[in-house]
C-alpha cells in the first residue's frame, strides 16, 4: 500500500489515528550494551612484549651467495628499533628439500620434521622482511619452495622487501607479491632495491650506496605500523 493511500484512508470518517488499535511490540527487550573498560580498548593485541615480531628471512642457501650478508646488514640497521622485535631467520638452517609433503599446506598435516620446525618458526612472527635476489626473472627457488610448505602460518600478516639484482630485484619482488597475496599476506608499497653494479664491490661484497640504504627505514616504518594493525584481526 502506498503512503498516499495510507494518508487518504486516515482522513476518512471513522478512520482517525485515535481510533486505531494500539500496536503491541512482541520483540524481546534489548540487553544493555556492555561498556568496555578504557584499559581494554588501549591494550595491545600483540603477544609477549606487546611489540610486533618481525623476521628477516633469507632468500637463498647457495654456497657463496651474498644473500645472507645483505640480511645481516638489514638486521644491523633495524636492531636498535624500540617499536619491534627483529630476528634473522636463515632458510638454510631448516634444510627444506624440494616440496615433499603429501598433503596440501592448507591442511597443516605435516609429516616431516623439517616442515614442522619451519612451521613453528614462521608462526612466531607478525611480519616479515624478505631478502630477495632475482633469478631467471623471478624470485629465487629456495625462497619460493620454502613458502610453498606453509599457508595458515602466513595468513593475515605483513611483509616488506629488500631486493637486489641487475635490475634491483624489482621483477623478483613483483612475482613474490603475487605469491604473498595468495597466502593472505599484506605487502607494503615501500621497497628497498640494491643494484649489483652500484651496491656490491666486484659483484660479491655488499657495500650499499647511501641513497639506496636510506630507503630501508621508511619501509620498516610502514611494515611495523601495518603489523600492529593486522594483529587485531588474527
Amino acid at each position: 500500500m502506498s503512503w498516499f493511500k495510507i494518508f487518504s484512508r486516515k482522513s476518512k470518517p471513522g478512520h482517525s489515528a485515535a481510533s486505531a488499535a494500539p500496536v503491541v511490540s512482541t520483540a524481546p527487550a534489548k540487553a544493555p550494551v556492555a561498556v568496555v573498560p578504557e584499559a581494554a580498548l588501549s591494550a595491545d593485541p600483540l603477544k609477549g612484549s606487546g611489540l610486533p615480531r618481525i623476521a628477516i628471512i633469507t632468500g637463498a642457501s647457495r654456497p657463496g651467495s651474498v644473500n645472507k650478508s645483505v640480511a645481516e646488514w638489514v638486521l644491523a640497521q633495524v636492531a636498535g628499533r624500540s617499536d619491534a622485535d627483529v630476528e634473522l631467520v636463515d632458510i638454510a638452517d631448516f634444510n627444506l628439500p624440494l616440496l615433499d609433503e603429501a598433503y596440501p599446506a592448507a591442511y597443516q598435516n605435516y609429516q616431516n620434521a623439517a616442515t614442522k620446525a619451519w612451521s613453528a618458526k614462521i608462526s612466531e612472527f607478525d611480519g616479515f622482511i624478505f631478502v630477495v635476489h632475482e633469478y631467471n626473472h623471478t624470485a629465487g627457488p629456495v625462497l619460493t619452495n620454502a613458502m610453498s610448505y606453509l599457508n595458515a602460518e602466513f595468513n593475515d600478516k605483513v611483509a616488506g622487501f629488500v631486493s637486489y639484482g641487475s635490475a634491483g630485484g624489482a621483477r623478483a619482488v613483483e612475482h613474490l607479491r603475487e605469491i604473498l597475496s595468495e597466502l593472505q599476506v599484506a605487502h607494503v608499497r615501500n621497497q628497498v632495491m640494491f643494484s649489483l653494479f652500484n651496491d656490491f664491490e666486484n659483484f660479491s661484497e655488499f657495500k650499499p650506496t647511501e641513497q639506496n640504504a636510506g630507503t630501508l627505514a621508511p619501509m620498516v616504518d610502514q611494515l611495523v605500523s601495518w603489523a600492529k594493525g593486522f594483529a587485531t584481526i588474527r
